[in-house]
């Protein structure tokens, strides 16, 4: 029971110093969206591209540890930038920034109150301990690879902070033998030296998108045309329905997700795709 405890705490400080990270990030993004908005509404065409993929990702990582404004305004700045002309975007980046600048304070403030000295302050009760079902607890699905041993995961995404959960969610909470890459045509390349039994895509990658991949990885052959794809993105199922004209078995989880929980939906999605 000891060890345990000590897992699950190491668990969740590890998950605080990721949000922690990611929310120094939400800032750089946000700027990098205005200064692009400023810059197509000037005639730079190719910033359009700069304000879709960025803001689908600010979208994406906010999303995930729950900052609705800052998920839904980038929402409406990745709608926007296909516009032509793209109206009322400089005021929506603004407002974005304004939103991580917020964020940023206050976890400033946090961070510096639990940095103040306490000599001069009476020690407090300790708190009751958070019931064991709101707690990060390792999960280990009883499945495994086709190949013997531990599920084989295939994950990629762009984002450090992200890549960095999906590492903990799937290799430490999981114990799944997980796979990390951070573009499309790294993942092709990996499939072709190992079989996978499960890989999990973003929808917007920098070389290519979740649909342009899940085609190249269905013409890789053998293994790959019927290897079960999840799309793990921010964007909505209606954004996304152009899997429904793919090849092979591909699901669809929404960011933000639960680290026990998506472990147990990519076993989930495994197990299924086995029975048929």
């Amino acid at each position: 029971m000891a060890e345990d405890d000590e897992r699950r705490r190491a668990f969740e400080a590890r998950f605080l110093e990721l949000k922690s990270k990611m929310e120094a990030g939400l800032l750089t993004r946000a700027h990098t969206l205005r200064e692009a908005a400023q810059r197509l509404l000037s005639g730079d065409d190719t910033s359009r591209r700069v304000l879709k993929v960025e803001s689908h990702k600010l979208r994406g990582i906010a999303g995930s540890y729950g900052y609705r404004e800052l998920t839904e305004l980038a929402a409406e700045v990745e709608q926007r930038a296909s516009l032509s002309p793209p109206r009322q975007l400089t005021e929506l980046a603004s407002r974005l920034a304004d939103a991580a600048e917020e964020v940023g304070r206050k976890s400033a403030v946090a961070q510096a109150s639990s940095l103040q000295p306490t000599a001069a302050i009476p020690p407090l009760p300790m708190p009751a301990p958070r019931p064991a079902k709101q707690r990060m607890q390792p999960v280990r699905p009883q499945i495994e690879s086709v190949e013997g041993g531990p599920l084989r995961v295939l994950a990629m995404d762009d984002d450090p902070t992200t890549l960095k959960l999906l590492r903990l969610t799937l290799g430490d909470i999981g114990g799944f033998d997980a796979t990390i890459v951070t573009a499309g045509k790294n993942a092709l390349a990996e499939m072709q030296l190992r079989r996978f039994d499960v890989v999990i895509s973003d929808a917007m990658m920098p070389d290519m998108n979740g649909k342009e991949f899940c085609v190249a990885a269905r013409k890789l052959g053998g293994y790959a045309e019927n290897v079960p794809i999840i799309i793990l993105s921010a964007a909505t199922q209606d954004e996304l329905r152009w899997q429904n004209d793919l090849v092979g078995p591909v699901s669809w989880l929404r960011k933000p997700f639960v680290p026990t929980a998506l472990v147990k939906d990519v076993a989930r999605i495994v197990e299924q795709h086995r029975k048929l």
